[in-house]
């Protein structure tokens, strides 16, 4: 089984894109190359430190590696729920296939610089711990790995594990955006780490953790101090053995109801219920319907969560590197979530577009656009909103309070525009909703997101650019009209663009939903666009999209055949 699974991996990696195999087979042998030139160039006093925060950097790396790139190069267990094998053979032969793989091999040659620090700092025998703590700490982070993934689609099934789904895309995303504020300092003091080690309570930390633990090991041999080497290779071992035995219990399909039993009615049916909040008509309908799947919906719902937590946490980096008052800046970060997480509304609903297609009339189709449109808008905007309230007043700040009110609403407009567009022209299909396990399973396309990111911006660009002029040109400086020109020019973009890229979806969708809901329903399948190309932006966002899907769909065709069927 463990065979034929490589064999499996291997045809899945030739159904990649081939930048991508070469991209990442360059930036492991970078990353092993870099944790041995940081072994044999820093200083001996702080070579332990060095190692430490090396091998610290790769368990980390593993360990949201899988999430950040879910996909082509993961077997998931859901893909042999049929096959007659036992469960603990099946999550056992799964994790081994992991380690046969350009990752493992450019990680094991990274580790190998463990026993290159014994060689170095002491007598060559001490090289042979090295090489057994390094094995031993190979096994348990690759299975650490696994583990947390696993763990993370399981997380989708209960509230309290979606938060924390939402708490680490948060982080990931905070990270991206703004990491740069912390690296930086880091960066510059890196000759000085090389020579001084990290020292104090952050190089305890990372001694008492599972990084630490190998270069303990490794030290104790050079001091002679053979029960105490033995000791640490003992917790290394009994680290590799709860982190493969929890990896082979997670890694197997999951045949239980995809969430957990509700005990209560759900807020998301409460706040509707009353007194009408929304029109009584079809756009209505559609915006009440949208706000209750953005609230009740797993993946909807941790779209928005993570969005939150993306703010939350933009704010701490600002605030614990002394940019406080602009902490209340942080809002835009989750207006800025709109064209991201609305880039496959279609998508993310799977087949459900077939109540569309049957009722299909321009009325209808204009309601069910417009109403997700304004749905996500008010998802997404009244979160931004209330945390650059609660920001501006923990910080008594309310400088910038009118400019990040124009900014945060040119940014909901035009991610809703965008989003819409995207939906439409760049759908992707998905994991039907309702065998959804994995919090990567609504089918998003980097490439439409990468779009509706950029999109986003470049459509919001009148209000930043009327924004920077007063805040950095000093346009409207303590003018009274200021305020209220910045707040119009906003508006006006907020309705403008999404108004425009709206129509061009309903028009686009309009002309071809049988064939959008084709896509969706038979994923793969060639679907002949309806009436003539214009051969106009339009086109050609949709053919390199649908292209980029269909990439993405023959490598995971690959998860699905086995040789053995072959």
């Amino acid at each position: 089984m463990v065979g034929i699974l490589i064999r499996l991996r291997f045809t899945i990696q030739r159904h990649t894109l081939s930048w991508k195999r070469h991209l990442g087979r360059a930036l492991g042998l970078v990353a092993a190359a870099l944790t041995w030139a940081a072994v044999l160039f820093a200083e001996p006093a702080a070579r332990h430190d060095v190692l430490v925060v090396a091998l610290a950097m790769w368990l980390v790396g593993w360990v949201i590696g899988p999430i950040l790139t879910s996909g082509a190069s993961v077997l998931r267990p859901e893909y042999f729920t049929l096959l007659p094998l036992p469960a603990r053979r099946l999550g056992l032969s799964l994790l081994a296939s992991v380690f046969v793989g350009v990752g493992a091999a450019a990680t094991g040659a990274g580790f190998l610089a463990i026993a290159g620090y014994g060689a170095v700092s002491s007598q060559a025998w001490t090289a042979v711990v090295g090489l057994l703590a390094a094995a031993l700490f190979l096994v348990g982070v690759v299975a650490l790995s696994r583990t947390v993934y696993a763990l993370l689609g399981a997380a989708m099934r209960s509230r309290l594990g979606l938060e924390l789904a939402a708490i680490q895309y948060g982080a990931l995303f905070a990270g991206v955006f703004a990491g740069w504020l912390i690296v930086s300092p880091i960066v510059t003091a890196v000759p000085t780490f090389l020579s001084e080690g990290l020292g104090g309570t952050p190089a305890a930390v990372l001694d008492a953790s599972p990084a630490g633990w190998p270069v303990r090991a490794v030290d104790a041999a050079a001091d002679g101090d053979v029960a105490a080497a033995l000791g640490w290779l003992g917790l290394l071992a009994a680290f590799a053995a709860l982190a493969v035995a929890a990896a082979v219990r997670l890694l197997t399909p999951y045949v239980g109801n995809r969430t957990s039993r509700r005990r209560r009615r759900p807020l998301g049916s409460r706040v509707m219920s009353g007194r009408a909040l929304l029109p009584t008509t079809p756009t209505g309908a559609v915006v009440g319907k949208e706000l209750r799947i953005w609230w009740r919906d797993p993946w909807r719902s941790l779209e928005v969560r993570s969005s939150i937590w993306f703010g939350i946490l933009i704010a701490l980096i600002l605030s614990v590197t002394g940019g406080s008052p602009y902490a209340p800046w942080a809002g835009m970060a989750i207006a800025l979530m709109v064209g991201l997480s609305g880039a496959n509304l279609y998508g993310q609903d799977g087949t459900a577009l077939w109540q569309l297609v049957v009722a299909q009339s321009p009325r209808a189709i204009r309601a069910d656009v417009r109403g997700r449109q304004i749905g996500i808008a008010l998802a997404l905007g009244l979160p931004a909103l209330v945390l650059v309230a609660a920001v501006s007043a923990l910080a008594s700040s309310w400088t910038f309070t009118i400019p990040i009110v124009a900014v945060i609403l040119a940014l909901l407009g035009a991610g809703s525009g965008a989003s819409a567009f995207l939906s439409v022209v760049a759908v992707t299909p998905g994991v039907e909703p309702a065998k959804r396990v994995n919090a990567n399973d609504a089918g998003e396309n980097s490439m439409a997101i990468q779009i509706g990111l950029y999109t986003t911006l470049v459509l919001a660009s009148p209000t930043l650019a009327a924004v920077g002029l007063h805040l950095f040109a000093g346009w409207g400086a303590g003018a009274p009209w200021a305020g209220p020109a910045l707040l119009g020019i906003a508006l006006v973009n907020a309705l403008v663009v999404p108004w425009w890229l709206g129509g061009v979806a309903i028009r686009t969708l309009s002309r071809s939903l049988p064939e959008t809901f084709a896509r969706l329903r038979y994923p793969g399948m060639k679907v002949a666009s309806a009436g003539k190309a214009t051969g106009g932006v339009v086109d050609f966002l949709a053919r390199t999209t649908e292209q980029s899907a269909h990439e993405a769909r023959k490598a995971a065709a690959g998860q699905r055949t086995t040789p053995a069927a072959k």
